[in-house]
């Protein structure tokens, strides 16, 4: 590179800003579901933080996120397209928010977004562990401007899953 007259090394690509993008995008470049479900990726690392790995998920794309003593901790998935995915986004809302014990709008994307979620199966958390810790929670999303139902899902805890809703974003070109 040549600036003011001298030359300075090139520098790498900086690394991606998204926690699991490039995990992401080279399964989602993959998937099956690529024109209809864009890649995601964490807006920030959480605690604890785990390592990113390729999901299978069926037609679809998924990333999970792996600790030392815990496989797949936590992670999100686009996944395979299903009849019910062409429905407006009313009609979604109204399944999520009938299907699931848990439900938030997801502000940091288009309107409408928004999540469905508890504890897998589409159970409320049990009154003696309602924080969920150590469970499997899960979280339908559907995101404005996507055809797929996304998967989230956290072993750690609700508080965790709720702060990986928060922190998704699309990751863009």
């Amino acid at each position: 590179m040549l600036l003011c007259g001298l030359t300075l090394p090139a520098f790498a690509a900086e690394p991606s800003a998204l926690i699991g993008e490039r995990r992401a995008r080279a399964e989602w470049a993959k998937a099956e579901n690529r024109q209809d479900c864009a890649p995601l990726a964490l807006a920030a690392s959480g605690e604890p933080e785990g390592a990113p790995r390729a999901a299978a998920f069926g037609g679809g794309w998924g990333v999970a996120f792996d600790l030392p003593e815990l496989r797949s901790a936590y992670g999100f998935a686009g996944t395979g397209l299903l009849p019910d995915d062409d429905a407006d986004a009313a009609v979604q809302r109204d399944r999520l928010y009938c299907q699931w014990p848990y439900f938030r709008d997801l502000a940091q994307f288009p309107a409408p977004s928004f999540a469905g979620y508890g504890q897998e199966g589409a159970e409320p958390y049990p009154a003696g562990n309602p924080e969920g810790a150590g469970l499997q929670s899960l979280a339908y999303v559907r995101i404005a401007g996507q055809r797929c139902t996304y998967n989230v899902w956290s072993r750690i805890s609700r508080a965790h899953l709720e702060w990986m809703l928060g922190t998704l974003r699309i990751a863009a070109d």
